[in-house]
């Protein structure tokens, strides 16, 4: 068969129910291919990913060759292949195709074999039927439309999914620039007097009013925070007319009780007169020299 070399490892998956006498035709064949260093094992597709083989064991895979006893190979069953399936193993499947409500089309097949991981995947070849074998496919498959069985040989990557591998990196002495490579970017003195050499004085972009001095009076910021006027400009941008429209408002909480003028004995947990003394309404509180210096 196909891809059978001498010491190879063959899974050999079937379905339905297949007479003995075909299986053993099928093994027997394979036993001559693979010598007496290979070996030939036997899965049927319902039992495959209960079998729990081994991971990397097989180098090739063949699936779904008994007539008519076909299947529909689907995502997690083409996944379970490839991961028992040695790195560049093999994997060969033969799959009806058509219109039926049990079938996929040609392009859904080999958007799965790649989805599980396979690549290489070769064009599929229609595998020649007979009438009768013909009539037998679309009784088994329960369909009165056209069904072609096809043929696909794929493979699997070279290393496993997860697998790890070190970079070799080189960290050794740093090859010396040679002469004519350093001076490509390097500008000495003599390159100025040199014709190709296009350099413009910085000089020469200065106007005359760029090397008077400022008076010093027109440096001083008489808006703002911290000016002695107070006094905000016509177009304001520092937030100073913000902060004097806002007046004394601003500058006193906003009792939500009403009761904070008395004193802490009627003054809330959070409330923000709290340590201060009694007030009158509306004034302004102001601590004493004394209140200000805490007793130690």
């Amino acid at each position: 068969m196909e891809k059978l070399k001498n010491g190879s490892i063959v899974l050999f998956v079937w379905a339905g129910n297949n007479p003995p006498q075909d299986l053993e035709e099928i093994v027997s064949q394979m036993n001559e291919s693979v010598g007496t260093n290979g070996k030939i094992q036997l899965e049927h597709i319902d039992r495959l990913k209960l079998s729990s083989h081994k991971e990397s064991f097989f180098d090739i895979i063949y699936s779904g060759l008994t007539f008519p006893s076909i299947f529909v190979h689907d995502l997690d069953t083409l996944a379970e292949m490839a991961r028992i399936l040695k790195p560049s193993g093999s994997l060969i499947i033969r799959q009806p195709i058509g219109i039926a409500n049990t079938l996929i089309t040609d392009e859904k097949l080999k958007s799965l074999i790649v989805m599980s991981g396979f690549i290489n995947v070769s064009k599929s070849n229609l595998v020649p039927l007979s009438q009768e074998k013909m009539n037998t496919l679309q009784t088994v498959l329960m369909t009165e439309n056209k069904v072609d069985l096809i043929e696909i040989i794929c493979e699997k990557p070279s290393f496993n999914v997860g697998s790890t591998s070190q970079l070799k990196l080189s960290f050794g002495q740093k090859k010396e620039i040679s002469e004519d490579v350093a001076k490509v970017w390097t500008l000495s003195a003599q390159d100025i007097n040199d014709d190709d050499v296009d350099l413009i004085d910085s000089d020469e972009l200065l106007d005359e009013i760029d090397f008077k001095k400022p008076d010093p009076s027109t440096l001083k910021n008489n808006c703002g925070p911290k000016s002695g006027k107070k006094k905000a400009c016509k177009n304001c941008s520092c937030g100073l007319a913000e902060e004097l429209a806002k007046g004394v408002e601003n500058a006193l909480p906003k009792s939500a009780c009403g009761s904070c003028y008395l004193g802490d004995a009627f003054r809330c947990a959070s409330c923000p007169y709290l340590g201060m003394p009694a007030f009158k309404p509306g004034e302004k509180i102001s601590l004493s020299d004394r209140q200000l210096k805490p007793d130690i």
